[in-house]
């Protein structure tokens, strides 16, 4: 394209030496000249935005498809880790409606009233999307309903699932101490404030799957957007 330039200019001034062609002439090839240059110009930057964005988008594509990967991964941790924490709230529901003829009753009966402690170890699959994101390419994603989707879901709602989940595993640490540190597990359970700390195992369960169950809709939603940009 640059020769194809250099040659329409040297054109140019071998027309205005030109002696054997009148003024009007000239100014007519010289016009000709000038707007096949013009348009070999910018015939020249369209192709190059054309290739430049078909790469980007080719980019976006392998992006969004790995990040797919990552997705399914998150979900299926997140389904299971939903299973352990409603083992924990079922456990510490009993655990807190335990009465004295119940406590009675299992002593009689040579059994021991046991306690679990379920520690979530949960990540995130964010690898795909911090290394997309730190190359400044996120811009790439055209379609903004799927980016807004994508960055609220590892800018807030990860984010704020994994704070949630460090206040659960630290009240599992504490229910830890508890049973390490209370020997007289009859009084132990009837305990007014042990009770409290039951209950607050109970609701920071109950409020992870929750949490849980809002992650993983927005996930399948993401899934549907990448889907419908692939297949494009």
């Amino acid at each position: 394209m640059q020769e194809e330039v250099t040659k329409h200019t040297k054109k140019i001034f071998s027309t205005m030496q030109n002696s054997e062609h009148s003024f009007g002439e000239k100014i007519i090839e010289i016009s000709v000249e000038i707007f096949i240059i013009v348009f070999a110009v910018s015939l020249s930057i369209w192709l190059h935005g054309w290739s430049e964005h078909r790469h980007q988008q080719q980019e976006v594509t392998e992006f969004l498809t790995d990040l797919k990967d990552d997705l399914k991964k998150d979900m299926k941790n997140m389904e299971k880790g939903k299973g352990e924490f409603v083992s924990t709230a079922k456990q510490y529901t009993w655990l807190e409606n335990l009465s004295k003829k119940q406590i009675d009753s299992t002593a009689t009966a040579k059994e021991n009233i046991g306690m679990s402690f379920n520690f979530t170890t949960r990540k995130t699959s964010s690898g795909n999307y911090e290394g997309f994101k730190s190359s400044g390419k996120i811009g790439f994603v055209e379609n903004k309903k799927l980016k807004k989707l994508i960055l609220e879901y590892y800018q807030e709602t990860m984010p704020g699932l994994e704070e949630s989940e460090k206040y659960y595993n630290s009240h599992m640490s504490k229910m830890v101490e508890l049973a390490i540190h209370n020997r007289d597990k009859d009084k132990m359970f009837l305990d007014p404030v042990v009770k409290r700390l039951f209950n607050i195992a109970i609701q920071s369960a109950n409020g992870n799957i929750t949490t849980y169950d809002s992650a993983i809709k927005q996930v399948k939603e993401i899934i549907g957007e990448i889907d419908k940009k692939v297949k494009e």
